[in-house]
């Protein structure tokens, strides 16, 4: 426990000591909050280290196939200004500079391949370990086996969710050179501009990915892997992700909450199988980067 919380709880044992009865009572209930919280926040961070591992294989994978569309798209625009040097005469026909920007800019078909072949490597590698991790967690001996069916229902499902997103990068790269051209930019000039914004891609779009794809994969096998092992209750707890600076009010209101396995958490209206699921409605508001975890439990008195 940090230095300033262990004081804290250190002054409201001391202030219940010294009041006595009534005072006495609410400093331990006190005390009591503060030490289920902790606990809370830490069986949350502890699930959230599970997958760690697996979302920085996913970020990865990710930016290996970027990169492999960055080296093609500095190298087509290496090669276009060594074929065309500066001295040439303006007469000369070029392309239009939205044209160039199309030619310079990586394939569009292969870059969506091998991004989704990447993706599906490593939600089929996550969807094992959690899995299996369930069954750890309630000492089940029998190892776990996702279905084939169900793990090609989930793999096409996320594949349908993200099928923009390689034309979307294609988009955003080929506009930015596209800009660059239209600005004069030299080589040099060009080259910083589309690494820079592969680095941007890197850093937002695929570090969201990794996250939010890992804790679909996490979240969908844990449920079935509950149903498999018989569980009959499972509760939502909030997961203490450090990568979320605002954590969603709703998603920490619900912590704790307690739905038989085949009923639905409510959070504050939005209905979830289990975190992540969109089955039900849920939006991307309430999936994005979300590593809320469900966990089984015994039926409630």
């Amino acid at each position: 426990m940090p230095a300033p919380q262990a004081r804290r709880v250190l002054m409201l044992i001391c202030e219940a000591g010294l009041k006595g009865g009534d005072a006495d009572a609410n400093g331990r209930e006190r005390v009591r909050s503060i030490a289920a919280a902790r606990n809370v926040q830490s069986e949350g961070a502890a699930h959230y280290e599970k997958r760690r591992k697996f979302i920085n294989r996913f970020q990865a994978a990710t930016d290996r196939i970027l990169d492999y569309a960055k080296h093609e798209t500095l190298r087509n625009v290496e090669k276009h200004f060594r074929e065309n040097p500066s001295h040439l005469s303006a007469a000369e026909k070029k392309p239009e500079p939205n044209s160039l920007a199309k030619q310079l800019t990586f394939d569009k078909e292969l870059f969506g391949e091998e991004l989704l072949a990447a993706w599906k490597e490593e939600q089929d590698a996550a969807l094992r370990r959690a899995g299996q991790g369930l069954y750890d967690e309630i000492g089940m001996d029998d190892p776990f086996r996702l279905t084939d069916t169900q793990a090609l229902r989930f793999i096409k499902k996320r594949e349908n969710l993200l099928s923009n997103v390689p034309d979307e990068i294609h988009r955003e790269i080929m506009d930015s050179i596209n800009e660059g051209l239209e600005q004069g930019e030299t080589r040099p000039e060009l080259m910083a501009r589309i690494s820079s914004v592969f680095d941007a891609i890197k850093e937002g779009r695929a570090k969201t990915i990794a996250n939010t794809e890992t804790a679909a994969a996490f979240n969908y096998a844990r449920d079935k892997a509950m149903r498999k092992a018989g569980v009959t209750h499972k509760k939502w707890l909030f997961s203490q992700s450090p990568l979320i600076k605002e954590h969603r009010e709703t998603h920490v209101d619900a912590g704790g909450q307690i739905q038989p396995i085949n009923e639905p958490f409510d959070v504050s209206g939005v209905k979830f199988m289990h975190p992540g699921d969109s089955s039900l409605g849920a939006g991307p508001e309430d999936i994005i980067n979300c590593h809320c975890v469900a966990i089984p439990v015994e039926e409630p008195e």
